[in-house]
């Protein structure tokens, strides 16, 4: 209720700086910097309010988030005419506020007229170096700890650069689990997996630092996409022996780990011993199960997440359909599909279209669904205007025209694909003619299929 304290601060005949600090905080707090600035020039500096050595770094800081350098050239004129250019915490916010507009110049004329540094003054300037790209000026600067270098390979980190990120990590005389940490959700993010599970074997080798839940992250995420089950087995162990209490995102990374290696009844494990399982872990039991070709099990853990668990969102719809596809289950995919539009409100996406393309075309049923072909149509034709560099609608849209027998278009988005560059990977084909097979997995008397019977029987008699 900032706007009560500020009614309230104007009744006020002498207000002081603690006041104003009070509301300026107030409004960044609440991601409103603008709001913070013009309550200093309209209140605090409009009534003659003097400010404390608190006011300025506030004010430099939302200088720094609206990033005009102006405003933090003013605020930089008035904290030496109020003489606190000496004060430690507001020259450390003046140097970020520099660093973050662009004037790595100025922010280093801060840092050397400064009596006094401390770490945050070094670790300060040592970010901005790495982010302006000044490699050599990091190297020479004399005074590092073990933060300051995890600074230097967190920037590089930060825009994939994992040469320079390796080279200053190999540098480190000391390395602590952030260092280690850094490095492999590097290696991760850069999908240098088999790069990262020698980093993790050498960080438990060499018994320099204990991993944590982040470290174990990155391991299991690196197994999970070599399919190596055996060190995702290690892993899992290694967190058993050690008493390592799993939170959220570890307890999902590691059913995933197990639902992508195939090992759904340790998946199933993992996922029953979590309290309350995130959206996230029940889209993971989903599609794993759809993976794995046991649709039937899919379709009922979406339909105790609809009981019991989380709201499912678009990427819980994309797993179901994509079970029922490879099912060649029709009639559980049509359902599916109405339930995400109807019921949940969910504007269909590309990759729920490029299933229910598939699946029709796979029951060889494409003659009776002119109308979602015609829509996927027009949302993949949306989707590359959108998305030029996008593979996905352009296989959708191949998917479409070659199931409709229209070669020419085909060709043609195939010469579009490859004029932009865009390789389409193997297996990864919508549409595949021909393929479907009579076999059911799913018996006539199955539950889920009875209760998804009555479900669109209800819904085409409230239409009567």
């Amino acid at each position: 209720m900032v706007s009560h304290a500020v009614y309230v601060f104007n009744c006020l005949e002498e207000p002081d700086a603690f006041m104003c600090n009070t509301i300026m905080r107030s409004y960044v707090n609440f991601d409103d910097p603008f709001s913070a600035l013009g309550f200093y020039h309209e209140r605090m500096a409009g009534k003659w309010v003097v400010p404390n050595h608190y006011a300025f770094p506030l004010l430099v800081k939302v200088c720094a988030e609206i990033g005009s350098v102006r405003e933090g050239e003013k605020a930089h004129a008035r904290v030496v005419k109020f003489g606190f250019e000496a004060d430690l915490f507001v020259r450390n916010s003046l140097i970020h506020m520099y660093l973050v507009c662009g004037r790595i110049g100025d922010a280093r004329m801060v840092f050397d007229a400064g009596p006094d540094l401390d770490l945050v003054s070094w670790n300060t300037m040592i970010d901005g170096y790495v982010k302006n790209g000044e490699r050599k000026v990091c190297l020479r600067v004399t005074y590092r700890d073990v933060v300051s270098w995890n600074c230097m390979i967190v920037g590089y980190a930060r825009i994939g650069n994992v040469s320079v990120a390796r080279e200053f990590f190999d540098r480190i005389p000391l390395r602590n689990v952030v260092s280690w940490n850094i490095m492999l959700a590097l290696c991760v993010r850069c999908k240098l997996y088999s790069e990262c599970l020698t980093m993790f074997d050498r960080m438990i080798d060499g018994g320099e630092v204990k991993p944590n839940e982040a470290t174990l992250v990155s391991a299991l995420t690196e197994c999970a996409s070599l399919g190596r089950l055996d060190r995702g087995n290690w892993v899992h162990s290694y967190l058993k022996n050690n008493r390592i209490k799993p939170d959220m995102l570890l307890s999902t990374v590691l059913l995933t780990m197990y639902a992508k290696c195939g090992a759904m009844d340790l998946a199933r494990d993992v996922f029953d011993e979590m309290p309350n399982g995130s959206v996230v872990s029940w889209n993971s039991m989903i599609i794993g199960y759809g993976m794995h070709g046991n649709a039937e099990k899919a379709l009922e853990i979406f339909m105790q997440m609809e009981k019991r668990g989380p709201k499912p969102n678009d990427a819980t719809f994309t797993c179901v359909l994509f079970a029922c596809t490879h099912a060649g289950m029709v009639l559980e995919g049509w359902w599916c599909f109405d339930l995400m539009c109807r019921v949940y409100m969910i504007e269909p996406k590309v990759e729920h279209y490029g299933c229910m393309v598939d699946l029709l075309a796979r029951a060889s049923l494409m003659k009776d669904s002119k109308e979602i072909i015609k829509l996927g149509e027009i949302v993949a034709k949306r989707l590359i205007e959108l998305e030029p560099r996008d593979i996905g609608p352009y296989v959708l849209l191949s998917n479409i025209y070659a199931a409709e027998g229209k070669w020419d278009d085909v060709e043609f988005v195939r010469r579009m694909m490859k004029e932009k560059g865009l390789q389409k990977a193997s297996g990864s084909s919508l549409v595949h003619l021909g393929e479907f097979e009579s076999e059911s997995f799913v018996g006539n008397g199955s539950i889920l299929r009875r209760s998804m019977v009555y479900s669109m029987l209800s819904e085409m008699g409230a239409h009567r």
